[in-house]
């Protein structure tokens, strides 16, 4: 039996059969939760976060409503409740390798195959409490690292987050410092996210200039230039009050000239071709720099409205 105080945990046990939900109730407590709030659906999810969120999350991938994945992929980044770090326990009867690779790519904890016994959700649960893996931050990723431990010479930090579940399980006080520590580490990960972008919109810009220059339009470039449209959109929305709020500018205008490549298709315009790639290196210099002022006479540099080749 692990120990702990589990007497205010909130729990969001979540699975279409009621059977299984029932015996999954049934352990969390004996193991000594007794804040259970049970549901079948995707909106009973989304209805608890509205209440009163929950210190842990166990739920079926499969939901009848709704994608489980996209729900946590939602969480981690931030658009979904007010504590993107709230363990997650994802279950499923049939594991498949792109599930699996789903479920990783969201940001869960774990992933559980059903039937588990008792012994399998404690151990699972004591290893929340007592060594959570930390998190990590990519171009397109938020979550727990997967990194094994021979790759821990990574250059990607790793980032110890706020731990309800731990803090109540071992009697810690949640008073305002709580809320605190929630608000630095997202603001910790917002400005992670921002130096992972600046570091992809090069990568994205390197792959797509070359083959729109050699008149290639394919679905790998239409998919690239996706992506960089994207990113440009969600670096403009989380640098707003950020030391890195003067890269704004710069993130529109990539905006703009990334959707002119795609509404142009297989003709795209040959100053927006030669904008793209001192553009992407111009946000880059911005965030390694601090400085937007380089980045835009590089951008000035360029004849913006001249639409020769």
């Amino acid at each position: 039996m692990i120990k702990g105080n589990f007497n205010k945990i909130e729990v969001l046990l979540i699975d279409v059969d009621g059977t299984y939900r029932q015996a999954l109730h049934t352990m969390l407590r004996a193991i000594g939760f007794r804040n259970i709030h049970q549901g079948n659906t995707m909106q009973d999810i989304k209805r608890n976060f509205l209440v009163n969120e929950p210190d842990l999350v166990i739920s079926d991938t499969k939901l009848p409503d709704g994608d489980l994945c996209n729900f946590i992929y939602g969480l981690r980044h931030h658009s979904v409740g007010g504590n993107p770090f709230i363990p997650v326990l994802a279950l499923t009867a049939d594991p498949t390798a792109e599930l699996v690779r789903k479920v990783v790519n969201s940001g869960a904890d774990d992933l559980l195959t059903k039937p588990l016994s008792a012994n399998q959700l404690m151990e699972r649960i004591d290893t929340l409490i007592e060594a959570r893996k930390p998190f990590v931050v990519t171009s397109d990723y938020i979550g727990p690292t997967r990194r094994k431990p021979s790759n821990r010479e990574s250059n990607v930090p790793l980032l110890e987050v706020p731990n309800t579940l731990r803090d109540k399980a071992k009697g810690l006080k949640a008073d305002k410092g709580l809320q605190q520590a929630i608000d630095a580490a997202v603001a910790e990960i917002n400005l992670q996210k921002l130096e992972r972008y600046g570091v992809q919109i090069v990568y994205l810009a390197d792959h797509i200039v070359p083959a729109l220059l050699d008149g290639i339009f394919n679905e790998d470039v239409r998919r690239n230039i996706a992506r960089l449209n994207y990113v440009a959109e969600d670096t403009s929305r989380r640098m707003k009050g950020t030391k890195y709020e003067h890269v704004s500018e710069l993130c529109q205008t990539m905006i703009k000239v990334a959707k002119d490549i795609h509404a142009a298709g297989n003709k795209p315009s040959p100053r927006d071709i030669k904008l793209l790639k001192p553009l992407a290196f111009a946000i880059q210099a911005g965030f390694e720099t601090g400085s937007v002022t380089a980045a835009r006479e590089i951008v000035a540099s360029l004849s913006v409205g001249d639409e020769s080749s």
